[in-house]
């Protein structure tokens, strides 16, 4: 069976890695507090709350929450940085181990000025984020005008927000910019190349990458293709319908995940050479004899914890979490 249900009443999850053998998966419960539960030895430890994930603002203010879709990353040590969005647009970060887990901290906001004031502009998609064993952690997100913002920490403080542009795309012959309306999924490639993943206006996967020195345009990677239920000899391009998740096990590999057309969980990857087309992971299905299909709900997390490993989650309509993994195969019994 490919996928597996682990538990019930989780959201929008988040899954990182912090040595081989390993998983922490974040996730939100009913009522918007922060569950964590792990992976190692071949088992799920029991969920244990974190508390209602908010960034205190002093004596005099009420503490300022999170919204409910957060990003993880590890920087190669024991400690887990999580960032988030504040419902005025401002990013948020806190981070943890074990036991011990603090309140966010504000990070601000990108700012525009007149007349010499700065006037903020604030985020409006959730964050994405990849750290690196050098202690330095990169945040991307959407901002108001559509384009990609990016800020980082390079082991002592944070940088400013710098804009990395909107993409431009050929419409009918023509160019033009196409503002960012989504989610953004980052991944580190090796130690100092990063991709970065979006859905398309047109529901296509795009891609904009760092190699080290520059970064790239954004470039569509393409549709999946689906085909036509009644001459299955002819196919059509289907856009996706949810924001990507993306992970990388080395400088040769990258995968990106994202939900299709009819709720199925979709698979892309990087060899080191090209690109490979869209396969279907399926979807979870029900325990009873009729072994009825579940179409993925929510948003989809990956990660790998080494060369050959991939896990995946995402919730499906019966309401519950749902994990598949690769070590050579996608099949587990």
């Amino acid at each position: 069976m490919r996928w597996k249900a682990i538990g019930s009443g989780l959201y929008c999850p988040v899954a990182v890695s912090r040595q081989p053998g390993e998983v922490i998966l974040l996730a939100r419960g009913a009522t918007a507090e922060l569950l964590m539960m792990e992976w190692a030895g071949g088992g799920w430890s029991e969920l244990r709350s974190l508390g209602f994930p908010a960034a205190g603002t002093g004596a005099l203010s009420e503490p300022l929450p999170a919204d409910w879709q957060l990003a993880a990353c590890t920087r190669g040590g024991v400690r887990i940085d999580v960032f988030g969005r504040s419902p005025d647009g401002d990013l948020l970060h806190m981070s943890g181990e074990g036991e011990n887990w603090g309140s966010f901290d504000v990070l601000g906001a990108p700012a525009t000025s007149d007349a010499g004031v700065a006037i903020p502009l604030g985020l409006t998609g959730a964050p994405a984020a990849c750290g690196s064993v050098s202690d330095r952690v990169d945040v991307f997100a959407t901002g108001q005008t559509g384009e990609l913002l990016h800020t980082f920490r390079d082991g002592v403080e944070w940088s400013g927000f710098e804009s990395l542009g909107i993409p431009v795309l050929e419409v009918a012959g023509a160019k033009r910019s196409v503002p960012l309306s989504g989610s953004v999924a980052a991944c580190r490639c090796g130690t100092d190349r990063m991709a970065l993943f979006v859905r398309g206006s047109g529901g296509d996967l795009m891609m904009k990458w760092w190699d080290g020195k520059a970064w790239s345009e954004f470039a569509s990677l393409g549709w999946p293709e689906l085909e036509d239920e009644t001459y299955p000899a002819v196919t059509f391009s289907a856009p996706l319908t949810g924001p990507p998740a993306a992970c990388s096990w080395g400088p040769d590999r990258m995968d990106v995940f994202a939900r299709g057309a009819r709720g199925e969980i979709l698979h892309k990857w990087w060899n080191g050479r090209e690109w490979s087309d869209f396969s279907s992971l399926g979807m979870p299905v029900t325990a009873d004899a009729e072994r009825q299909l579940l179409p993925s709900a929510g948003a989809v997390a990956a990660c790998s914890w080494g060369t050959g490993r991939l896990d995946v989650f995402t919730r499906a309509v019966d309401g519950r979490l749902h994990h598949c993994w690769w070590d050579g195969t996608w099949d587990h019994q």
